[in-house]
C-alpha cells in the first residue's frame, strides 16, 4: 500500500519553535516597589518638584556602569539637604532598600539649574527619565536637539588639559618614591588623584565638581566604574585607607614640619592612584565617544 513520503517528512525544528513560541513580555529593569519607596522617602526630606530613574534601570542611556538607581530630584530653590545628607536619609529610613541594587546614586539640582545648564549629562536624564514622583502630571521634557558635538568638544578640551596634569604628577610621585622625597611624592600622588576624579567627574556631567577632597569625590563617582569600589572601599576583612591617607597627604604634606610617611606605604597607595587613572582615562574616552555618536 503506498504513501506520500513528501507528506511524512518532519518540520524543521526552527520552524516549529518560530510558529509556536510565545513572545515574553518585556520585565522591567527596576523594582517599581522599592523605587517607588525610595523616591516617597526622598520627597518627605526634599519636596521636589519631581524625582526622574534614569541610566541602566531606566533603559536609558548608561550612566551607572554597575546596578544602582540614578535618580534626579528637581527642586523649586535650593535645598536644604545636600545629596549625600539626602542618601544619609534613606540608609536610616530604609536600612535594608539596597538588597538587589545596592548603590543609590542621586543627584539633586534646582529647576533653575537645569534650564540653563545645557549639559548632557542633565539632558539624558530628562529625556529619558522614568517619573517616579511628582508633584503634578506633566514632567517638562526637554524639546530642541542637543548638541553633543559640542558637548564632545568641551569635555575633550577639558580632558587634554587637565588628564596630561594629573600624569605628570603621577609620573613625579613615582620617580620619588624615597626617604628623601617622601613629602614632595605624598602631595604629588594626592594631587594627581584628585584631577584624575575631577577631570572624569567634568567628562560625565559638563560641569566642574564642587570639591577636591577625594573621599567626596570618589563617593560621588563610585557608581561608573565597578573597579572603583574595589579600589578604594574596605570589606568585610580588609580595611582601605588609601582615599583618607590622599586626603591627609594633600592637607599636611605641604604645611606641617612634621609629615611623615613611609616610602612602602607609599608605594602601596601609589599603586592604587596609578590605576585610578587608567580607569578614569577609560571611562572619559568612553563617554566622549559616545557623545560623538550622538
Amino acid at each position: 500500500m503506498g504513501t506520500n513520503q513528501k507528506h511524512m517528512q518532519e518540520q524543521p525544528a526552527q520552524n516549529i519553535l518560530a510558529t509556536t513560541a510565545i513572545e515574553e513580555p518585556k520585565q522591567q529593569s527596576y523594582d517599581p516597589l522599592k523605587a517607588a519607596r525610595i523616591a516617597e522617602t526622598l520627597a518627605e526630606l526634599l519636596d521636589p518638584e519631581y524625582i526622574l530613574l534614569f541610566g541602566k534601570l531606566a533603559d536609558g542611556t548608561p550612566h551607572s556602569d554597575i546596578l544602582a538607581y540614578d535618580l534626579l530630584a528637581v527642586t523649586d530653590g535650593p535645598a536644604h539637604y545636600s545629596w549625600y545628607d539626602a542618601k544619609r536619609y534613606l540608609k536610616m529610613k530604609l536600612p535594608y532598600i539596597g538588597h538587589g541594587a545596592p548603590y543609590i546614586n542621586l543627584y539633586i539640582h534646582t529647576r533653575h539649574d537645569i534650564e540653563t545648564r545645557n549639559v548632557p549629562f542633565l539632558y539624558f536624564a530628562r529625556k529619558e527619565g522614568i517619573v517616579l514622583h511628582s508633584r503634578s502630571r506633566k514632567v517638562a521634557r526637554p524639546r530642541d536637539k542637543f548638541d553633543f558635538g559640542y558637548a564632545a568638544s568641551l569635555a575633550m578640551k577639558y580632558a587634554n588639559i587637565f588628564m596630561p596634569l594629573a600624569d605628570k604628577l603621577a609620573g613625579y610621585a613615582e620617580r620619588n618614591l624615597d626617604r628623601d622625597h617622601a613629602r614632595e611624592s605624598a602631595y604629588a600622588m594626592a594631587q594627581a588623584a584628585v584631577y584624575y576624579y575631577r577631570t572624569l567627574f567634568y567628562v560625565y556631567h559638563g560641569f566642574e565638581a564642587d570639591s577636591c577632597d577625594v573621599r567626596y569625590l570618589h563617593h560621588r563617582l563610585r557608581t561608573l566604574s565597578g573597579e572603583l569600589p574595589l579600589l578604594f572601599e574596605s570589606d568585610e576583612y580588609y580595611p582601605k585607607q588609601t582615599l583618607h591617607c590622599l586626603n591627609n597627604f594633600a592637607t599636611y604634606a605641604p604645611h606641617d614640619p612634621d609629615f611623615f610617611v613611609e616610602t612602602e606605604e607609599l608605594a602601596r597607595h601609589f599603586v592604587l592612584v596609578k590605576r585610578l587613572g587608567e580607569i578614569a582615562k577609560r571611562l572619559c574616552n568612553r563617554r566622549m565617544e559616545l557623545y560623538a555618536k550622538r
